[in-house]
């Protein structure tokens, strides 16, 4: 099975959720229960008896797609109902859906359709947070809060990983993301820095260095390459600059099939790699790891192929 082909059967479980509907559930009105999912029910109710989910991973929507979208509700109706939960009486909490349940407070509707689905709090989370991380829209600091709450609810890399379609060195690295000072992971969330900015600057342990050198990224427009010469001779004690020209480091940037070796390990590994020469045919490779499971899938890869 390829990972494409992994990830569309990892997302049946929610598509299970949003099955596809006649023309009087597009518009909004009720329709018959799916015989696919039991407990599962559709509902038409006031649009104020619906709240979000507290838990809602995503924190920032953009305006401008949301009055997109209220337009294209005014105008069509909801064509996909909301995935929501009964949390009283008459009182629902959302699944899946929030945006649509925004965009159709912009657009005046009184009434909204919803999937009434069986799910605890617990259960209703998970959906949640998984529906969040396979629409893969989330900012990088989404992502990582959404990963951390899955780990809250007992679930390991692996198991996160198997209901999202993501590997382990990417929900390690991302978790990883949360470390960084606040003001930076705002600059992350904001998307002024990327992923890769995020990372390299983690080896900056001083939160006020930190949070001056991110900037400086930014005033400047360092590339990715250009922090991790900055902040590599800051493993060692070092000074750094992202221009520099003396020394291993160097070398190895300056030599086409030391980077190419690079990526491909990293490719095999699933992780940073670096190849640091040290002249006279000696040096040393450095493999990064995040979490002890990380660790271990690290020496399970290594050791499987030498056997």
């Amino acid at each position: 099975m390829t990972r494409s082909d992994s990830r569309k059967a990892l997302g049946k479980g929610l598509h299970s959720l949003l099955p596809h509907r006649g023309e009087k559930a597009a518009a909004g009105e009720a329709a018959a229960p799916s015989p696919e999912v039991p407990g599962e029910r559709i509902l038409k109710v006031p649009i104020g008896h619906v709240q979000p989910n507290p838990n809602q991973p995503r924190s920032e929507f953009d305006e401008n797609a949301l009055a997109d979208l209220a337009h294209s509700i005014g105008r069509d109706g909801i064509l996909q109902p909301i995935v929501a939960r009964r949390t009283a009486a008459e009182r629902f909490e959302i699944i899946a859906g929030e945006r649509r349940w925004r965009a159709a407070q912009q657009a005046g509707l009184s009434h909204v359709p919803l999937i009434l689905h069986d799910a605890d709090e617990h259960r209703s989370l998970e959906l949640a947070l998984v529906e969040n991380i396979q629409r893969e829209d989330l900012n990088p600091i989404e992502l990582a809060h959404a990963f951390n709450r899955m780990a809250e609810l007992g679930m390991s890399h692996e198991e996160i990983g198997s209901k999202t379609g993501k590997d382990r060195a990417t929900i390690s690295n991302s978790l990883r993301l949360l470390q960084l000072t606040e003001e930076v992971q705002g600059m992350l969330a904001s998307r002024r820095l990327s992923a890769g900015h995020a990372r390299a600057l983690l080896k900056v342990e001083d939160a006020e260095a930190q949070i001056e050198l991110a900037r400086r990224i930014i005033g400047e427009g360092w590339s990715v390459r250009q922090v991790e010469d900055f902040t590599r001779p800051l493993v060692v004690g070092r000074p750094g600059r992202p221009d520099a020209e003396a020394g291993p480091a160097s070398r190895r940037q300056s030599d086409p099939n030391v980077r190419a070796a690079e990526e491909e390990l990293q490719e095999a590994l699933g992780t940073k790699v670096r190849i640091i020469p040290k002249g006279r045919g000696k040096g040393q490779i450095e493999i990064e790891y995040y979490s002890d499971e990380d660790l271990q899938r690290l020496y399970e890869l290594i050791a499987a192929r030498q056997n």
